[in-house]
Order: C-alpha cells, then structure tokens, then sequence
C-alpha cells in the first residue's frame, strides 16, 4: 500500500493542517469543514472555468497550489492531461469535487495504529496541495510507515519524476 501526497486526517493531532497549502486550499477545506453551503458557493464559478480550460491555463488557474517544480511538472502531455480531465469531471457540476472536499475533512474511522501492512509514504517537499507535513505526520503514525519524503519534489512532479521508483517499491511492498 502507499500514499502518494497523501493528506492526514483533518484532526490530526499537532498538525495545523492548511499550513503550506497554496492559499486556495486554505479557504477551500476549511469551508469544507465549516459551511458546505458556502464551499458550493466557492466552487461555482472555479468549475465554469475549469469545463473551458487549456493546456496553457491550467497553472495560472492553480497558481496559489503551483510550486515552480510542480510548474515544470505541467507543461506538455501532463497539461493537457489536467485540462481534459477538468473538462470531464466537471462535465455535469461540481459534486465530484465537493464529495472528495467533504471525505478530506471527516473522521477516517479507523486508527492509524492498527495498520499492520507495510505502507509506503511518499510526499514532496515543494507540495502546496498537501504539505510535507503531512507525509511526515503520516510516517511518523503509521506503525508500518516506510517514509518516501522527497523535499525536491512537489504534488505532481513526485509522480512524474519518480513513478518508477514508486512502482518498483509497491512491487516490493506486495512481495514482502
């Protein structure tokens, strides 16, 4: 099993948890956590933008979550990944996206402490979707953690730049 940029719980003890998120998500998961109703009224006019956006748009319309290796990260294929992949999910509203703002901010239901199956950890250093600390708080938690933190890489750019290294140790994690 791994996390990749993955969060904590909303809870999470000693985590301030929207610390070193870009400025978006700083309004946005507290309005998750708070005023549902207000987070749809946020949302509305982002997801008329994001059904028409570009290739060429999508970092100035992520600005405040961009880091400049995530920046780098989104120029060609992956650009236009992201802008074809909004226009899908945002196809028929928003509910996508607030469905996965409200799960972000619930209680998980389990204990971390009961994970017993070994648990990759990966999180970037230059991540404004999910900080550092996250991964950290995470590895630090999970009794199984076997921590992945790359302080050079950000949300996507640790996907782009080290996907093979993350298969190859899920490959090792299922045959261990």
């Amino acid at each position: 099993m791994a996390t990749i940029g993955g969060v904590a719980p909303y809870d999470a003890e000693g985590l301030d948890w929207t610390e070193g998120m870009g400025e978006d998500n700083r309004v946005e998961y507290p309005l998750a956590a708070s005023d549902p109703e207000g987070l749809l009224a946020w949302m509305e006019p982002q997801v008329e933008a994001f059904r028409r956006i570009s290739a060429e748009e999508v970092v100035s319309a992520l600005r405040s979550l961009v880091s400049p290796v995530d920046e780098a990260a989104l120029t060609g294929e992956l650009g236009a990944f992201v802008a074809s992949s909004f226009h899908a999910a945002f196809e028929r509203g928003p509910w996508g996206w607030y469905d996965d703002d409200l799960a972000f901010v619930a209680p998980w239901g389990f204990d971390l402490a009961a994970i017993r199956c070994p648990v990759a950890v990966w999180q970037g250093g230059e991540d404004r979707f999910v900080p550092f600390a996250h991964g950290r708080w995470l590895a630090e938690r999970v009794p199984t953690a076997r921590p992945r933190l790359r302080p050079e890489q950000g949300h996507l750019s640790l996907v782009t730049e080290a996907v093979g290294a993350i298969l190859d140790d899920l490959l090792e994690l299922a045959a261990a």
